[in-house]
C-alpha cells in the first residue's frame, strides 16, 4: 500500500511539473540573463539595404506619399533587384527610393 501511495504522489508531482508549461528543453533554449541581444540598426539609405523588401523599407524610411507614385508591382521586390533592373518601372522605383523629398 505504501509503494502505491509513493507512486501516486510521484506521478502527481510529475504531472504538476509537466502541466506548468516549463520544461527543461524550453529552459535550455532561453538565453542567459547576462546574454546581450544584438539588434541590427539599419540606416535609411537604399544602397545599404539591398536585401530588404521595398514595402518594408518604404514603411521604415520613407513618407507614405511615395506610395502614390511607386510602381505597385515592385513593392514585394528586394531593393537589390530593383537597382539591377533595366525596365522603366525599375528605374522609376529606384529614383523614388533615393529621392530626398520622400525621406522621413
Amino acid at each position: 500500500m505504501m509503494l502505491a501511495k509513493k507512486m501516486l504522489v510521484s506521478g502527481m508531482l510529475a504531472l504538476t511539473v509537466m502541466g506548468s508549461g516549463v520544461t527543461t528543453a524550453v529552459a535550455a533554449e532561453a538565453p542567459a540573463a547576462d546574454t546581450a541581444v544584438v539588434l541590427v540598426n539599419r540606416d535609411c539609405k537604399a544602397n545599404n539595404n539591398l536585401d530588404e523588401i521595398a514595402a518594408k523599407f518604404i514603411s521604415r524610411c520613407r513618407k507614405a506619399s511615395i506610395r502614390r507614385e511607386f510602381p505597385g508591382t515592385h513593392l514585394s521586390r528586394n531593393l537589390g533587384e530593383i537597382k539591377a533592373g533595366k525596365s522603366a518601372n525599375d528605374k522609376k522605383a529606384w529614383k523614388l527610393l533615393n529621392d530626398k523629398r520622400f525621406e522621413k
